[in-house]
């Protein structure tokens, strides 16, 4: 049973703590083991990535990965630096990659911060290792780092159906912003709640955000981005959710939406098909191209 997580805010770019918790580069007890070039500390390099992914679970994710530069932490966003990571599941072997990707590089706030996305299996929980390389832009640059695979995602997973929750829409509310943080909201993102949404019969799009007060900063950008991609397909549901109640307090409160759909961060972009079932999902940015092809193979 998935348990509900309290929200995270997340800076999905420039967050060095969020790459500690998922590589860890503290000094190797087992220094001579085949993995341990997979647990070293980043130094001496030009660059280097910070795995965004709040999770990483077994079966197929949409692995985030962030650059920040060797000499002052400081974000590097710029798609003329290409990455490719070869993955090893470390408990069977460090020499041979289980998979190797070319990662595709997508703008969160250009020109100033972006991530690196690509689809990526992993076939079993445990201890992973990366190998990056980064190319160009004066960038030559191969390192490597390590992360956990669990057994299961806190949110709903692609194919499980999600919780059918009755969040605010329009009509319970004298203006929309009492239920939207978004500067200029479209009334049809408003118009039904999740639960009815799921019982329309009809392919949805739920985006969990909150333009005003995302920590990331990547929260507006994706809402635009979805409420863009949505004039394309006037069939379909569109709906948008604050991930905290309002008006927001000293201490955040959690809707319990987001506490039900088990987000652990924040903004998140679930596609549900027509069956009810989750058929995409998206944490942190969204390219347009990317929402459009889920959206296109429902």
């Amino acid at each position: 049973m998935m348990k509900p997580l309290s929200l995270r805010a997340v800076a999905l770019i420039a967050m060095v703590a969020l790459l500690g918790a998922c590589a860890d580069n503290t000094p190797n007890e087992n220094a001579g083991s085949p993995g341990a070039s997979f647990n070293e500390d980043f130094t001496d390099v030009e660059a280097y990535p910070v795995f965004v992914s709040s999770e990483i679970v077994v079966g197929r994710n949409r692995f985030l990965v962030g650059l920040l530069s060797g000499e002052n932490d400081a974000p590097i966003a710029s798609p003329g630096i290409d990455m490719a990571i070869s993955f090893f599941n470390l408990e069977k072997s460090a020499r041979k990659p289980a998979s190797t990707e070319k990662m595709n590089f997508v703008w969160t706030q250009k020109p100033r911060t972006g991530l690196y996305v690509e689809e990526v299996t992993f076939d079993s929980a445990g201890r992973w290792g990366a190998e990056v390389e980064l190319k160009g832009k004066g960038v030559d640059e191969t390192v490597r780092a390590n992360f956990d695979v669990t057994e299961q995602s806190s949110t709903p997973a692609v194919g499980e159906r999600p919780p059918a929750v009755d969040t605010p829409t329009a009509g319970d509310v004298e203006s929309l912003g009492a239920i939207s943080t978004d500067s200029d909201p479209d009334p049809r993102f408003y118009r039904l709640s999740i639960a009815d949404a799921l019982r329309s019969g009809r392919p949805s799009v739920i985006t969990f955000a909150t333009p005003k007060f995302c920590e990331s900063a990547t929260c507006g950008p994706t809402l635009e981005i979805v409420k863009r991609v949505s004039k394309g397909f006037p069939d379909m549901n569109f709906i948008h959710v604050e991930p905290y109640k309002l008006p927001i307090r000293a201490e955040r409160k959690v809707v319990p939406a987001a506490g039900r759909w088990g987000l652990p961060t924040e903004p998140w972009v679930f596609v549900v098909g027509s069956d009810g079932r989750v058929a995409a999902k998206f944490e942190g940015i969204v390219g347009a191209p990317e929402l459009r092809r889920a959206l296109n193979e429902l």
